[in-house]
């Protein structure tokens, strides 16, 4: 496994989520609601450029189907940071609360950190999320199929969150889901190789942080690039 690989699976270390104890919604929770998977937040230069670290607290409902409504912020960093917290925010998934095995509404408070050794470098600082605007492929790579994986009858998807620069190549800065056997090392090898059509803003191309899906079927392949993720079991 390569180095760049490890780094980027270190980042996948849960994000906190503490129910609101006096809560209406929360009585009937027995088991509160978990983050199944987040991508990094973004520093801003501001930020950066005074080291501000620490932790957004947010205050939010997560639905039945784990859909999260934010509805204020509880612990503030500024610079720029609340802003940057909320908009990864939006592309986090949630497993919902449970009463037994029933899906139900709970509120939350959800720390999101920001520490200058571990999320996006510099070069990635006030990147936004894709919006209105969005990148589009040009050209792709198709990735590999391994032969372990292939013996093994590995499939499913790789979830990468990616940066679409201005000039309009990618670098994945995490891996959201990973693959066994040697698919996830493949899918970041492709997607790095991809062309896009960049972002627009005003007019002036942009970078803009999307998540990029690489799937891999036993019967066919293929990829695309998606502003959500289903977290399905692998195939098998």
């Amino acid at each position: 496994m390569s180095f760049a690989l490890i780094a980027l699976l270190a980042l996948m270390a849960p994000q906190q989520v503490r129910i609101i104890a006096d809560a209406p919604e929360n009585s009937r929770v027995e088991t509160p609601p978990e983050v199944a998977a987040y991508t990094d937040p973004f520093y801003s230069r501001a930020a950066r450029d005074k080291k501000i670290e620490g932790t957004v607290t947010v205050e939010a409902a997560v639905d039945e189907k784990g859909s999260v409504t934010v509805s204020r912020t509880v612990k503030s960093l500024g610079y720029g940071l609340d802003e940057n917290a909320l908009a990864a925010l939006r592309q986090w998934k949630f497993c919902p609360a449970l009463r037994g095995e029933t899906p139900i509404n709970a509120v939350v408070q959800i720390d999101i950190d920001f520490k200058l050794t571990s999320l996006p470098p510099s070069e990635f600082d006030d990147t936004k999320e894709a919006g209105l605007s969005r990148p589009m492929v040009v050209n792709r790579v198709e990735p590999q199929y391994t032969d372990a994986a292939r013996a093994a009858r590995i499939g499913g998807t790789v979830v990468l969150q990616t940066v679409v620069k201005a000039e309009g190549t990618a670098k994945v800065v995490k891996i959201v889901r990973p693959l066994p056997y040697g698919l996830t090392e493949n899918a970041i090898r492709a997607i790095e190789q991809w062309t896009f059509t960049p972002a627009k803003e005003n007019g002036r191309a942009i970078p803009v942080s999307i998540l990029a899906e690489v799937d891999f079927k036993l019967e066919g392949r293929f990829s695309r690039v998606s502003p959500a993720c289903p977290f399905l079991a692998p195939e098998r």
